[in-house]
């Protein structure tokens, strides 16, 4: 079956170089020949990436990194939706994803088989719908919500490729990847109610599973110990959810409202068995001639999860109320309310009575009168984990204004949002985002400090955001090829020498804990303002942009948004965010009357942080003599600027070139002040980055069928130059600077920085093929 798909994947490279009359033809014999099968539609699409990226610097002179600089993945995949109906009103449907790496395509082991999608529904008459198995849903950005990154007017050239990394995750929009039972109603009943719509729905978010701590698959830091950093489970996760919506007034006005009921199943609690080295404060160890004892499948979140969501929306189509074709007038507006169970752990002495005989007398309290605590048979006081449960409840807002006027050859429209949510609210299904930056090229590079991905000294943002692959290989730290060539040096801390999937877009419903982890780990050129979307929880504010098209061939919009912190984090007095912004597209051979598109694209966006220090709180020695105190007054500053420019050209019927320039300009201020980028601390010791520059262009020449069906041929470069502080703590001990830094000090061992150059020079070519 494999070796068919390839070759209907070569075939179809062929059918590039064919004419476009002969391609419908083909295409139309191949539609018809599937519905003369009753009962049964094929759907489906074809991907397949051949990439080099070639790393290279001139700074690691002595050649201290050893590891591989060449990467090479190449891999296809076929996707077939099959829809089988035996009666009118019931269907079943199952993807069947086909995978090969080509790089070792006569290795069995290297051929995958798989059924990620597997649903039956129905339909009860004309008003009643259900679906038992994979679904996707949304309802809005406070309740049900996958979180995006938004890139304005981003270049052609890389947004197909970041369209095929987000369909290799089965991720579609803003909707959530749910598995359970979906049930829906729709009825129409007048003009004046308009239409009613009930929904109800309960779905598995995430399931007791072990998975390995130190493996790159399922964690966000392995080998780390801080909350957050894997996503094993103890329990079963579950989604319980109503929605009720309104549209009365001929579907010009809008109420609704959602209930969800977000927990953890405690039956379903799972341990497992770990060792444990006993001479090392009990720590988890691979050492199998340590000690084998139960363990807790994720020691580092014991705490259940029960949240209850209460939500209600409010909108109206004020034109469409007047009846009025050009005027654009709507408004919604969304409230939130988060009751979720916190838990406070400590340790605590068991109590006993005083003829008990394994009750030993203490003054806990200088009073002079005993307490009598429970010893164990070595005279030690036996200590239990008490957990105390507190119900913390939040609240968020949301509103959006649409106003404009619009006519057959131009329009404008302005668009409001506010934002209003406190630090407490918390609604995992809405603020989980879709994308978590990790790094994708090159990472056999920088493999011991991959894991830190914003902070690994190799890390872009357009690697995280356009590359994926979906089964790599990586090389031992070690290259030796004897048996204990995978032992000691042979790791990483980073990951188990196991194949894994690299690809920064997941539809992962995360932990509060996990989701504060991601927060420090955000990407500031994409993610500062707002990580989790609308329903990012610490937020208010608002953004307006104004949108202005002429015809089919014009479009411009400019932005300018401010948000602040409701509760600033501790140590700080205020924090606050700003992000201005604009661009166009335009297509010139319209203008001049040609059928062929001459596409070209630009935007600017700014963002910046401001962080007011609050002098009365302590800080952490960061000159590491152990005497310096830190000074860390005034306010901070961290400011990107994002710039896209791209452009699209056909010169023959379904030929064409496609270009794209991105540029990132990061910068920090204040030497002093550096240690507010380290707002995670647990998660590594990082050197402050005081200005980044990321830079890349691709060109390409591709064959395109339709929006989502094309060859194409890229050429690219990637080229970055990142300076850091090493006044602040140790540099030897930072993660995010590569091995072969040098003269990080100066011969006094006075503090100086350090700047890192490299490039990345990127060969692919591509077929996305969607039918």
């Amino acid at each position: 079956m494999i070796t068919r798909t390839l070759t209907a994947l070569a075939l179809s490279t062929g059918v590039a170089a064919a004419s476009v009359a002969d391609n419908q033809e083909m295409l139309a014999s191949k539609v018809d020949s599937a519905n003369a099968h009753r009962g049964l539609e094929v759907t489906g699409a074809v991907r397949g990436v051949a990439q080099a990226s070639y790393f290279n610097t001139d700074q690691d002179t002595y050649g201290k990194n050893i590891m591989p600089d060449t990467e090479r993945d190449e891999f296809v995949n076929a996707d077939f939706n099959f829809g089988f109906r035996p009666w009118e009103s019931v269907r079943a449907n199952a993807m069947l994803r086909l995978y090969a790496g080509m790089q070792d395509y006569f290795a069995s082991a290297a051929k995958i088989i798989e059924v990620p999608w597997l649903n039956v529904e129905g339909q009860i008459g004309n008003n009643f719908y259900w679906v038992v198995g994979d679904f996707r849903q949304q309802y809005s950005p406070l309740t049900l919500f996958a979180p995006d990154v938004d890139i304005l007017y981003e270049p052609q050239v890389f947004a197909r490729k970041r369209h095929m990394a987000e369909k290799q995750q089965l991720l579609e929009g803003n909707q959530r990847n749910l598995q359970g039972v979906n049930l829906q109603f729709r009825a129409d009943l007048n003009d004046i109610f308009g239409q009613v719509r009930v929904e109800g729905l309960f779905a598995r978010v995430n399931r007791a599973q072990m998975l390995d701590l130190s493996g790159a698959e399922g964690n966000i830091l392995p080998n780390d110990s801080v909350p957050g950093a894997t996503q094993a489970a103890n329990t079963d996760k579950f989604l319980l959810a109503g929605n009720l919506e309104l549209l009365p007034l001929k579907k010009n006005a809008y109420l609704g409202g959602t209930m969800m009921y977000i927990f953890d199943n405690e039956d379903s609690y799972t341990y497992t068995y770990r060792y444990f080295d006993p001479d090392q404060d009990g720590q988890l160890t691979t050492d199998p001639t340590k000690d084998l004892l139960i363990s807790d499948i994720n020691p580092f979140e014991l705490d259940p999860q029960k949240t209850l969501i209460l939500a209600g929306r409010v909108g109206g189509d004020v034109a469409g109320m007047m009846n009025n074709k050009n005027l654009i007038l709507d408004a919604t507006a969304e409230f939130a309310m988060s009751m979720d169970d916190n838990y406070k752990r400590e340790l605590s002495f068991v109590y006993t009575t005083a003829d008990d005989p394994a009750a030993l007398g203490i003054d806990m309290d200088a009073d002079g009168d005993l307490e009598y605590i429970v010893v164990d048979e070595t005279g030690n006081a036996v200590v239990k984990n008490v957990s105390e449960k507190e119900t913390k409840s939040g609240m968020a807002l949301n509103a959006t204004l649409n106003a404009g006027y619009k006519t057959d050859s131009w329009g404008v429209r302005l668009v409001g949002d506010v934002v209003f949510n406190d630090s407490l609210w918390f609604n995992n299904l809405a603020q989980s985002p879709k994308f978590f930056a990790q790094r994708v090229q090159n990472s056999d590079y920088d493999g011991e400090t991959v894991k830190y991905s914003v902070n690994s000294p190799l890390y872009t943002t357009f690697d995280a955001l356009y590359n994926f692959a979906p089964k790599f290989a990586p090389v031992a730290r070690s290259l030796k090829t004897d048996d204990n060539a995978f032992k000691n040096k042979g790791q990483s801390d980073s990951y188990n020498i196991a194949p894994y999937n690299k690809n920064s877009w997941t539809g992962n419903v995360y932990s509060k804990a996990q989701i504060a982890l991601l927060n420090a780990m955000a990407d500031p050129a994409i993610q500062m303002v707002l990580p989790n979307g609308k329903a990012t929880a610490n937020r208010e504010g608002g953004r307006a942009t104004v949108i202005a098209n002429a015809g089919d061939w014009l479009e411009a919009q400019g932005l300018f948004g401010i948000y602040t912190q409701v509760s600033p984090l501790f140590g700080f007095t205020d924090v606050s965010y700003m992000e201005y912004g604009g661009g166009l597209k335009v297509d010139v051979f319209k203008v001049l009357g040609f059928s062929k598109p001459l596409e070209i694209s630009g935007s600017f966006k700014h963002t910046e942080r401001t962080m007011d220090f609050d002098p009365t709180v302590g800080r952490m020695d960061l000159s590491a003599d152990g005497i310096t105190p830190a000074v860390l007054d005034g306010t901070a500053e961290m400011k990107t600027d994002f710039i896209n420019a791209g452009i699209y050209v056909q010169y023959l019927p379904r030929l064409g070139i496609t270009a794209g320039f991105q540029m990132i300009n990061m910068e920090l201020n204040d030497g002093q002040q550096k240690q507010s980028q380290v707002e995670y601390a647990p998660i590594a010791m990082t050197a402050p980055m005081v200005k980044g520059k990321q830079m890349q262009w691709m060109v390409g020449l591709d064959y395109t069928l339709d929006k989502n069906a094309w060859l194409s041929l890229n050429f690219g470069m990637v080229t970055v130059e990142n300076t850091y502080n090493t006044a602040l703590g140790d540099p030897d001990a930072a993660v995010n600077l590569p091995v072969y830094a040098e003269n990080v000090k100066g011969d006094a061992g006075w503090p100086t920085e350090f700047t890192s150059k490299f490039s990345q020079t990127i060969v692919e070519a591509s077929i996305n093929v969607e039918f």
